[in-house]
C-alpha cells in the first residue's frame, strides 16, 4: 500500500502545476507532526532559496514545538542539500521530484521540497496554522489600548465629542477583527516581496524594509498579521486627520462610508492593499495639515520629510507620485514651497528609483470594479453630485483640501476601470470628498 501510495505521488508531480503544494501521505500527516509534540532539527540546503525558505521554516515550526533532534526537518532539493541527497532513497522517488513543491512526512523525518521557481509554495503548508507566544498576544493587546487611548486623548482638544468617536471606530474595527481573519497572502505577494525578504534582496523598498523587520521580530504570517493590524489602526485613526480640522469628529464619517462597503472589508485583507490605502491616507493626512502658507525653517522641515515619504510611498505604490502636482495648483501661494515639494518629491523618486525597483503597473480595461464602485459608493457619488450642482459657482473656486480630493476622484475614476486595484483608494476618496463637501460648502451658505 505505502508504495502504491508513492507511484501514485510520483505519478502526479509532474502534472502538477506550479501553484500546487503536494501532501505525502496526505494533509493530516502534515498537521499531525505540527502538534505530536516532538521536538525538531532543520538542516536547509547550500542555495540562497534553500537557506531563505529553512530560516522561515525554522522559525514557523519553533511556534509550535521544541527544538531538538528527534525528527529532521530537510528543506530545499536534493541538488542543493546533501543531507537530503542521502536520506532521499526512502521516499522511493526519482531525484528530480524534489524540484517540485511538496511536503513529505515519514518516520521521524520531514521533507519540504522545491526549487527557486516553486519553493515559495511550502508557505501554503503553514498558512492556515497561526500561534502565537503568550507574551506576544499581551504585548500586542497593551499596544492597541495604549495607542487608542493616545489618540483618544490627543482628539480630545479637537472637539468635545472627537475622542467618542474615536473610539467608538476603535470598538468597531476590534469588532471586525474579531469576527473575521482580515489577512490573506497573495501568490505574487509571496513569490516576490515575502520571498525577496527573506532573502535579503534589495530589489524593492517593500521588501527591503520587511527584511528588517524579520530581523527584529521573525519571518512568519504571524508577523505579517501583527504588521497588518497595526497598518488597519494608523489608516483607521489617521482618517480623522484628514477631516476637516474643526471637524475632526467627522473622521467617523468618512470611516463609516468606506468601511460599509462588503468590497472594501474584503480588499484590505491583502496586505499589500492595505499598505497601499495606508501610504495614501498618511500622505493625505500630511499634506492636509502642513502649514504651506508659512514662512519658517520648520515649515521648511515638514516639506522636506513630507517630500521624503511622497516619494518612499511612490516606491511602494507609484500612484502616489501624482500628490505633489495636485498639492501644487489646489494650495495656491505666492511661496515657492509648492514648487520646492514637488522638485524634492521627484528627486527623491529619482533616486529612490536607481536603487529599489518599482512594482509594474498593469492596465487592462474591465469596466467590473467600476460598476461595484458605483453600486457601493452610491452614496457618496449622490451627496457629492448634489453638492456640486447646488453650489456649482463655489466648487469653480474650490481650494485646500476639498479641491484634492476632488481632482485625485476625477483622475483616479477613470483609471479604475483599468485597474481594479485602485477600488480601495477610490472608495476613500470619495468618502473624505463628500464629508469634506458637506462641511466646508454647506457651511459657506
Amino acid at each position: 500500500m505505502k508504495k502504491f501510495l508513492i507511484m501514485m505521488l510520483l505519478f502526479m508531480l509532474p502534472l502538477a502545476s506550479a501553484s500546487q503544494l503536494e501532501f505525502y501521505p496526505n494533509e493530516n500527516a502534515f498537521e499531525e507532526f505540527l502538534s505530536d509534540g516532538k521536538t525538531y532539527y532543520v538542516i536547509t540546503g547550500e542555495s540562497d532559496y534553500s537557506k531563505a525558505w529553512g530560516w522561515y521554516v525554522d522559525e514557523k515550526l519553533s511556534r509550535f514545538k521544541d527544538k531538538g533532534d528527534e525528527v529532521l526537518v530537510l528543506v530545499g532539493n536534493v541538488y542543493d542539500n546533501p543531507e537530503m541527497k542521502k536520506l532521499w532513497n526512502l521516499t522511493e522517488l526519482p531525484p528530480e521530484a524534489s524540484l517540485k513543491p511538496s511536503v513529505i512526512v515519514l518516520n521521524n523525518l520531514v521533507f519540504l521540497t522545491g526549487d527557486e521557481n516553486n519553493i515559495y509554495l511550502i508557505e501554503k503548508a503553514f498558512s492556515q496554522h497561526y500561534r502565537f507566544r503568550n507574551r506576544e498576544e499581551y504585548t500586542l493587546l497593551f499596544a492597541g489600548i495604549l495607542l487608542s487611548l493616545f489618540f483618544a486623548f490627543l482628539f480630545s482638544r479637537h472637539g468635545t465629542y472627537t475622542h467618542f468617536f474615536y473610539l467608538l471606530v476603535m470598538s468597531l474595527f476590534a469588532l471586525w477583527i474579531s469576527n473575521s481573519m482580515p489577512f490573506t497572502i497573495g501568490e505574487d505577494f509571496l513569490k516576490n516581496t515575502f520571498q525577496s525578504a527573506l532573502l535579503g534582496n534589495k530589489g524593492s523598498l517593500l521588501s527591503f524594509a520587511l527584511n528588517s523587520y524579520f530581523q527584529v521580530y521573525s519571518p512568519t504570517e504571524e508577523a505579517l498579521l501583527v504588521l497588518h493590524l497595526f497598518i488597519l489602526f494608523f489608516t483607521s485613526t489617521l482618517i480623522f486627520f484628514t477631516a476637516p480640522k474643526p471637524y475632526r469628529e467627522l473622521g467617523f464619517l468618512v470611516f463609516g462610508l468606506m468601511f460599509a462597503s462588503p468590497s472594501f472589508r474584503g480588499s484590505i485583507t491583502d496586505l499589500s492593499t492595505s499598505i497601499s490605502v495606508f501610504l495614501l491616507v498618511l500622505v493625505a493626512a500630511l499634506t492636509l495639515n502642513a502649514k504651506f502658507t508659512e514662512e519658517s525653517p520648520k515649515v521648511i522641515g515638514h516639506v522636506f520629510l513630507l517630500s521624503l515619504i511622497v516619494a518612499a510611498g511612490s516606491l511602494v505604490w507609484p500612484y502616489l507620485i501624482v500628490f505633489p502636482f495636485f498639492t501644487f495648483f489646489v494650495f495656491p501661494t505666492k511661496s515657492i514651497r509648492n514648487s520646492i515639494y514637488v522638485g524634492l518629491s521627484i528627486t527623491f523618486f529619482i533616486l529612490g528609483i536607481n536603487v529599489f525597483s518599482i512594482p509594474t503597473i498593469s492596465l487592462s480595461f474591465d469596466p467590473s470594479s467600476l460598476l461595484v464602485f458605483l453600486r457601493e459608493g452610491i452614496l457618496q457619488l449622490i451627496l457629492i453630485s448634489y453638492l456640486l450642482f447646488n453650489f456649482r459657482r463655489s466648487v469653480l473656486n474650490m481650494r485646500g483640501g476639498k479641491a484634492l480630493f476632488f481632482w485625485l476622484l476625477v483622475v483616479f475614476i477613470p483609471l479604475l476601470a483599468y485597474s481594479s486595484q485602485l477600488f480601495p483608494m477610490v472608495q476613500y476618496i470619495s468618502s473624505a470628498l463628500a464629508v469634506r463637501l458637506i462641511c466646508e460648502l454647506t457651511l459657506q451658505t
